[in-house]
């Protein structure tokens, strides 16, 4: 591993000797916790980090101020929106018709209840409560 002689400022030292003793005291040992080896970790992290800022600036650049990520859920958002409003028309049309309408086993409003129900279970599923 190459050598290279860092300056920094007495706050960012003790900020890694704190992380070296926390190491230490979580029971690692000194070849796995010591000032170079956290100092290194933190030097690789924050280099990914700035080259991802970098990725999503040139995305930005790219594509009119918005990153790829935020394009996606943009068009993903406007055809769950799409596909809810045609969903709405289809149904309002279907439960339109006289045959349907009279029929007593049809209910509109039933019906409207029971999907919301449906998405709250599919929800909790999907997206668990964390408390």
């Amino acid at each position: 591993m190459p050598r290279h002689h860092v300056y920094m400022k007495q706050k960012t030292l003790d900020g890694i000797r704190r992380l070296v003793d926390e190491r230490k005291n979580e029971g690692a040992g000194t070849s796995e916790a010591n000032i170079s080896s956290v100092a290194a970790e933190l030097l690789e992290v924050g280099l990914r980090v700035t080259e991802q800022i970098r990725k999503k600036e040139k995305e930005q650049e790219n594509n009119d101020g918005i990153t790829d990520e935020e394009r996606y859920q943009h068009r993903l958002l406007e055809e769950c929106i799409k596909s809810r409003l045609a969903s709405q028309e289809v149904l309002r049309l279907i439960f339109s018709i006289p045959e349907i309408k009279d029929d007593t086993r049809n209910d509109f409003s039933r019906l409207k209840d029971s999907l919301k129900q449906d998405v709250i279970k599919i929800m909790e599923m999907t997206l668990p409560d964390k408390n």
